[in-house]
């Protein structure tokens, strides 16, 4: 494992006040080889060796050579198959957190179809199978994009939403997840499953691919490569961010204090940023400099200005442990690391 994915874990744990809420218990995490779903193994892997918890742990993903590659075979059951599929394990689960979805803007506008009916059998399947379970809380990770667009620039609390055009087929993210935010609250009510939401702000941090596609990795590339930023837009767009230490805490908070059937906004704290003035945190100190080159692209959401007000999550145990600046600092040193 990369010593800084690893301090991260260490980092967390140190501030993680709810380990014993896990002791003997069973923890499913889908998207496993995805960005938060591996750190959430690695947690918990990380848990079993240094506080002996006994936690069961299970892992479903697609690719077992990925699985492997990233070597999080350690002490974890993988069940490799698509998420659309129904998922058949006979081991009672605890525990399930679902953060299997794509996350490619380019994905949503090619493949808005799959994108629809992909993510809402996947999810279908994980309430299905705890309700079959009997689980104790579910998870499912959502999007700050389910807020619509706003252009106030402000901070919205969970009950504030905005229009979202459903005939752009870029919004097959924005308003499928609205609709498995939906179908979570209908399996809370008509089912009594205690599934989660977790709306979380765009994460990053030391993990992130260095081939990703989102800004932050673009800049980040940019800058450790020693070319000029190329802003495809004006930048304009305003929108808060996660640290990857902050979204495993939050998490986790939200897996074993929230309540049923309610959603949890989650970012960190000082990250309400607009990407232009992002460009100019991963600008900072080297000699690139940040070029406009407007261009009219459908993968883009277009301008959106609002921030994630966290007070309800905090209300419940959580407290974030970074900002945007650290977030910064940390995945251009990653990525120097991993070049």
């Amino acid at each position: 494992m990369n010593n800084m994915i690893l301090n991260e874990i260490i980092e967390v744990t140190n501030h993680f006040s709810f380990k014993e809420k896990l002791r003997n218990k069973s923890v499913l995490i889908t998207g496993g080889t995805g960005l938060i779903g591996s750190y959430l193994i690695r947690f918990l892997q990380y848990l079993n060796q240094e506080y002996h918890l006994n936690i069961k742990l299970f892992g479903l993903a697609r690719s077992k050579e990925k699985v492997e590659k990233m070597e999080l075979e350690e002490n974890v059951s993988w069940i490799y198959q698509e998420m659309k599929n129904e998922i058949d394990i006979s081991y009672p689960i605890d525990f399930i957190i679902h953060t299997a979805s794509p996350t490619d803007s380019s994905y949503f506008v090619h493949f808005p179809v799959e994108v629809i009916n992909d993510t809402i059998m996947g999810l279908n399947s994980i309430l299905r199978l705890a309700q079959t379970c009997h689980t104790q809380s579910v998870i499912f990770l959502s999007s700050l994009e389910v807020y619509g667009n706003c252009i106030e620039d402000r901070f919205i609390k969970e009950n504030e939403y905005f229009s979202i055009d459903c005939t752009n087929v870029r919004n097959s993210y924005s308003e499928g997840k609205k609709m498995l935010e939906c179908l979570c609250a209908s399996y809370a009510v008509e089912y009594k499953v205690p599934v989660k939401i977790v709306r979380l702000g765009q994460c990053f941090g030391p993990g992130v691919n260095y081939q990703d596609n989102r800004v932050f990795a673009q800049f980040a590339r940019a800058v450790i490569e020693q070319r000029d930023i190329i802003l495809a837009t004006k930048g304009e767009t305003k929108r808060s961010y996660c640290s990857i230490q902050d979204a495993i805490l939050g998490i986790f908070t939200v897996l074993l204090n929230g309540k049923n059937g309610e959603a949890y906004n989650l970012a960190s704290d000082d990250s309400y940023e607009s990407i232009y003035n992002l460009a100019l945190l991963f600008a900072k100190g080297t000699g690139s400099k940040i070029i406009i080159e407007e261009q009219q692209d459908n993968k883009y959401l277009g301008t959106i200005k609002f921030g994630l007000n966290t007070e309800k999550i905090k209300t419940i145990g959580f407290t974030s442990l970074e900002d945007l600046q650290d977030m910064v600092v940390k995945l251009k040193k990653y990525f120097t690391l991993i070049r």
